[in-house]
């Protein structure tokens, strides 16, 4: 068994902007799509999903994807993806580390992916 190092990194991001992504990607499980399923649905390229969700690109939903995914999940409004309640912060920041997939077998895959393990706040709104 191959065992990668874990890489830790941090990203400033709006916690709106965390939110949706979050809840998108839940939605998506949840339906079992893969990120390249998704992707293509909304007539981006393959990687566009996995990009957002990985958070170590700088890529994020637009409106345009917004809507096209409410139509994917087949929900009735684009605002069941942004939360109810308005965010308490501005900016947070995101102490994560990628480390391997898991495969479906189990094993470890080649790919990674984000695993949060902090989240701080930078700018309470008022």
């Amino acid at each position: 068994m191959i065992f990668m190092k874990k890489l830790k990194a941090r990203k400033n991001i709006t916690e709106l902007e965390f939110l949706i992504i979050e809840r998108i990607k839940r939605i998506r499980i949840e339906k079992g799509l893969s990120k390249m399923e998704l992707s293509e649905a909304i007539g981006v390229s393959n990687s566009f999903v996995g990009k957002v969700e990985s958070l170590s690109h700088p890529d994020k939903y637009s409106f345009k994807h917004l809507y096209k995914i409410s139509k994917v999940f087949e929900i009735k409004s684009v605002r069941e993806l942004i939360p109810k309640e308005i965010p308490r912060y501005g900016d947070i920041e995101i102490i994560y580390e990628m480390v391997p997939k898991k495969n479906k077998d189990g094993s470890q895959s080649k790919q990674l992916e984000a695993n949060v393990l902090e989240i701080n706040p930078i700018e309470k709104l008022t």
